[in-house]
């Protein structure tokens, strides 16, 4: 694996188990440590905030199915909630009125509102303590309501707080440092309201505080596994992303050198071969001429004799890259047909417009100014240039004659006197 590799992020489905369908979304392009993945990973416990850019990239693949959470549990909350209208009859009867002010009125049409503008939160993050807001005010109505009765039962009916912090923490299940929050809140609500009642209600509000308590470690310790697994998960699920796509550039790699010649970085002969089949049968099926180039550079052996090696093989790149400087066009192809030798592919078209651009070619490889002094014709080094046209579709027309039409061509313009090009049609 890479030590620095550049990942692709989408929006993906998250689930307490791992990823789902991938779902439309933002595409963020963020530089990924795999070595920091690694060692998360082999440390077996990854706190609760990864390091950046890991921790935006979480919170981004895990908000869709976040947000669907929420979304669902603000639907319950804004019916399940009234339901404590029954509690609020039965054991705040005095206050009744209020409560039904504070829950239908107020409460429930602030979760709607809520619903709906928390998607246009863009930030993952601020969402989630967004979820403290509701809770709390949850929490405040039903201690309100138990220090201002005057009911007998109005100490017992803070219990209900346990209520709402179990439904926050194991429903919503929302991340541990906003649920800790708004449990610390949850609890001084519930200490607040009870140091405001008699000494008597001791005997009831004691075990009150202390299951309420329960409830808070219980809860937040299963937000926290659910969290810590959770981020887990996503690290092994994108270390095996990061593996795949090294796995893929690397098989790319693979096929890419397999498919190009290594000194002049052009396509080698099986590239060419298959890309001639290809456009061969491009052209046969919409019309035109496949016109191919062969060149050879003059006196090679002579300049390697008299340079070296490595003098000819930079001297083959040059041409190389004046090949490929000059035929750019979508169907062209260049390859190192052999030795000093490279071919040329082009598509729809005609002998004389492939002349044109082999002279151009001719005199771009002349214009280098490659000293060549063991040449018995010029000073420099130059190429010689056969160039063939045929249609695919004419009678008897085939690759392996175009081929040797090219040759023929590039033959005579060696013994014409080299550093020239010379064209045959099918028909020469």
């Amino acid at each position: 694996m890479t030590a620095l590799t550049a990942y692709h992020y989408q929006s993906t489905e998250f689930t307490p188990s791992g990823f789902g369908v991938t779902v439309p979304g933002p595409d963020v392009e963020e530089p990924i440590d795999a070595s920091e993945v690694e060692r998360l990973l082999n440390n077996g416990k990854p706190s609760l905030r990864l390091p950046e850019p890991l921790e935006s990239a979480f919170l981004n693949d895990a908000g869709p199915q976040r947000l669907r959470t929420m979304l669902i549990s603000g639907g319950l909350v804004s019916v399940i909630f009234n339901w404590l209208l029954v509690s609020d009859w039965l054991l705040v009867p005095d206050l009744f009125d209020l409560a039904l002010r504070l829950r239908l009125f107020l409460f429930t049409p602030a979760i709607i509102v809520g619903v709906f503008l928390l998607p246009r939160v863009a930030s993952p993050a601020a969402r989630e303590w967004l979820l403290v807001i509701p809770g709390v005010g949850a929490c405040a109505i039903n201690a309100w309501l138990s220090m201002t009765s005057s009911d007998p039962y109005a100490a017992p009916y803070l219990v209900s707080l346990a209520t709402i912090v179990m439904f926050t923490n194991s429903v919503v299940r929302m991340r541990f440092a906003p649920a800790a929050v708004l449990d610390a809140c949850a609890m001084a609500l519930f200490i607040g309201a009870a140091i405001t009642m008699p000494a008597s209600l001791a005997p009831i509000l004691i075990p009150g505080t202390l299951l309420l308590a329960c409830t808070i470690v219980f809860t937040l310790y299963g937000c926290y596994c659910q969290e810590r697994d959770d981020r887990l998960n996503w690290l092994l699920h994108l270390r095996e992303r990061l593996l795949l796509k090294d796995l893929e550039a690397a098989n790319q790699e693979l096929h890419e050198a397999s498919r190009s010649d290594m000194l002049t970085e052009v396509a080698n002969r099986r590239h060419f071969d298959e890309h001639l089949a290809e456009v061969w049968a491009q052209v046969q099926r919409d019309g035109g001429e496949v016109a191919l180039m062969m060149i050879d550079v003059d006196h090679f052996k002579a300049y390697n004799d008299r340079y070296g090696h490595p003098m000819g093989d930079a001297c083959l790149k040059a041409v190389a890259g004046a090949l490929k400087r000059r035929l750019r066009g979508p169907g062209d192809l260049i390859a190192r047909y052999g030795g000093e030798e490279f071919i040329a592919v082009l598509a729809g078209t005609s002998l004389q417009t492939v002349r044109g651009a082999a002279e151009r070619i001719r005199r771009g490889i002349e214009g280098l100014n490659l000293l060549h002094a063991t040449s018995s014709t010029h000073a420099v080094v130059t190429v010689s240039i056969g160039v063939a046209t045929m249609n695919p579709a004419a009678p008897g027309a085939s690759m392996t004659r175009l081929i040797s039409a090219a040759d023929e061509a590039l033959y005579r313009a060696k013994e014409g006197g080299r550093n020239r090009v010379v064209a045959l049609g099918m028909d020469e």
